[in-house]
């Protein structure tokens, strides 16, 4: 809301002209037309995977109240291309100072006891401005529908997971830690 009215467009348009487009990133946003390239998100239940959202769906069409901590539609070139900037210092969409706030711990011990998903979540992480960062400088996002990106500078790594089923604890499912692991022994 505050950057729709600071700027006098719609959240989208701002994301899209500020964001996207600078970084190429053609396939991002709030919501798609293209439908056919949209997978069926999953949802476990003790019987089994059950479709939560179809192509059809929820990001099939303009949201009524576009809200920046609702989801976005992407790709893993798109999701690699935010990454890079990010790695990269900001450059063309933000300035140094802005990306090292958003790839920096940015909670104090006292809030790190009271908050989190449970009494251990901030052992070895924290909160940056829009994504998590770990102690070993590693930064990213594990996102409860499925995805996970995992940038590490230290080893100018990248690391970026796509699945359809939705998380069912606050940990990343187990074939994400497997594929981060993987790429960390890969450079060994």
């Amino acid at each position: 809301m505050l950057l729709a009215r600071a700027t006098g467009e719609p959240f989208a348009d701002v994301l899209r002209t500020r964001v996207f487009e600078p970084l190429g990133m053609i396939d991002t946003g709030l919501w798609t037309t293209h439908t056919d390239r949209l997978a069926t998100a999953y949802r476990p239940t003790p019987d089994g995977l059950l479709a939560w959202d179809e192509p059809e769906g929820t990001w099939s069409r303009p949201p009524a109240f576009g809200d920046g901590a609702s989801g976005l539609v992407s790709t893993v070139d798109d999701l690699l291309a935010f990454a890079r900037m990010l790695l990269g210092g900001g450059a063309p969409v933000l300035s140094p100072d802005a990306a090292r706030a958003m790839t920096s711990d940015q909670l104090s011990e006292a809030q790190k006891a009271r908050g989190g998903l449970g009494h251990d979540f901030f052992v070895g992480r924290s909160w940056a401005f829009c994504q998590s960062v770990l102690d070993s400088g590693a930064f990213g996002w594990d996102g409860g529908f499925g995805s996970s990106w995992l940038v590490d500078p230290a080893h100018d790594l990248t690391v970026i997971v796509l699945t359809q089923r939705m998380w069912e604890s606050p940990d990343p499912p187990q074939v994400h830690r497997d594929l981060q692991a993987a790429a960390y022994s890969a450079l060994a």
